[in-house]
């Protein structure tokens, strides 16, 4: 113990003892490939370099820019083939948004957002004090016809941030027809695209919907990507795909040229792993693992819920989005369910509108396969005590 008296957190998950927690959108430590990564640290050190231990360059460290940009090309999502010169490394996803959010935009400025969306995307635009407006989404991602009539109402946004490919939290994906309709009123009405593809790369039985960037032919288009999810969260690195145009405004940025590019020892490390083939491993070791865990509660809920809920078995990504009857209210079931040993997201964690009472999220990553099936059977056990 510390001199504080207590112990201060090792990692962000904090979860009580004997809860099944299904509520964070985290990947299993079980899988971080930790021998593969040692071996990818000794080739770093191996090199005998302080090149890993400098100001990295501004748009990131050149070698991994560039196998970065090849391992990219080789994803059926990305029909063209990937430049180097159209890519930035980031701290991440949460890190390259809110960047993005000070070069793009100011405060005041109006922006959108799906409705639902990601439950931290909303603090940080309103961090950088934007005006948030919801947009509503079905099976097919965004409803097209309510953002053409927020934008011929008179909303002029900034950017639309969106999370094309598996969203968080619903699971489905912007169809191909939605996304060049995206991109045609993005250029009519003059706003950005921030793509968030965190889980475009997880696909299971079937090829993701192309990327965004490549219906683009007006610099429309900012994406983001992360190693969080495809290999590990603690690297806190990732990368932004777009324009040559867009990548030179981070890459002017005056905090990019005060500490040079983000992550650079992190970065070396995992050129390293993507030079040693360990990469596409393991994403394929992910696919095949997080098909087999979601099919596994896909198949405890059928079992245990019967036609009380429904849902869409998901085909890529971290997460199933229950909905239940209208009268049911998540944020008044949780406390219960943690009685019962699991726990969730409520429906309206993910929205500000409070549309999504009966709605409840869970994630299917963090736990092995055995765990989640107990986890849903805790569920419907709290709920048929809630029901009654």
């Amino acid at each position: 113990m510390s001199d504080l008296g207590f112990k201060l957190p090792e990692v962000l998950v904090d979860i009580d003892d004997g809860v099944i927690d299904l509520g964070w959108g985290h990947p299993s430590p079980d899988l971080h490939p930790l021998g593969k990564m040692q071996h990818a640290s000794e080739k770093l050190f191996e090199l005998k370099s302080s090149v890993p231990l400098q100001y990295g360059a501004a748009q990131g460290y050149g070698p991994f820019l560039e196998n970065l940009a090849i391992f990219l090309s080789r994803q059926s999502s990305y029909t063209n083939n990937v430049s180097p010169l159209n890519l930035f490394l980031t701290a991440g996803a949460s890190q390259g948004i809110d960047l993005a959010c000070t070069l793009f935009a100011k405060a005041g400025d109006v922006v959108f957002v799906e409705e639902p969306t990601y439950f931290v995307i909303e603090k940080i635009l309103q961090d950088h004090h934007l005006n948030i407006s919801g947009i509503s989404i079905d099976s097919n991602g965004i409803i097209i016809s309510d953002l053409r009539e927020k934008l011929e109402s008179g909303l002029r946004p900034k950017f639309i941030y969106t999370i094309p490919t598996f969203q968080n939290p619903t699971g489905i994906s912007l169809s191909t027809e939605r996304r060049k309709q995206l991109l045609s009123l993005a250029e009519e009405y003059d706003f950005y695209i921030f793509a968030d593809e965190v889980y475009q790369l997880l696909s299971f039985d079937i090829e993701p919907p192309s990327s965004l960037l490549n219906f683009d032919n007006s610099n429309r288009v900012i994406e983001f990507g992360s190693f969080s999810k495809i290999l590990a969260p603690g690297l806190r690195t990732g990368w932004i795909q777009a324009s040559q145009e867009i990548i030179s405004r981070f890459t002017d940025a005056a905090l990019t040229f005060s500490g040079g590019g983000f992550n650079h020892y992190t970065s070396v490390l995992i050129n390293n792993f993507i030079e040693l083939g360990y990469l596409d491993e393991n994403i394929d070791c992910l696919k095949q693992i997080y098909s087999e865990r979601a099919e596994r509660v896909s198949n405890s809920l059928l079992k245990n819920f019967n036609d009380d809920i429904s849902f869409t078995h998901p085909q890529g990504g971290f997460y199933f989005w229950l909905q239940f009857p209208e009268a049911f209210d998540a944020e008044k079931f949780l406390p219960l369910a943690e009685e019962h040993g699991v726990s969730f997201r409520p429906g309206n964690a993910f929205s500000a509108s409070a549309f999504f009472n009966n709605y409840l999220r869970l994630t299917y990553t963090l736990y092995d396969s055995n765990s989640l099936a107990d986890g849903v059977t805790r569920l419907a056990k709290a709920y048929k005590e809630y029901s009654s």
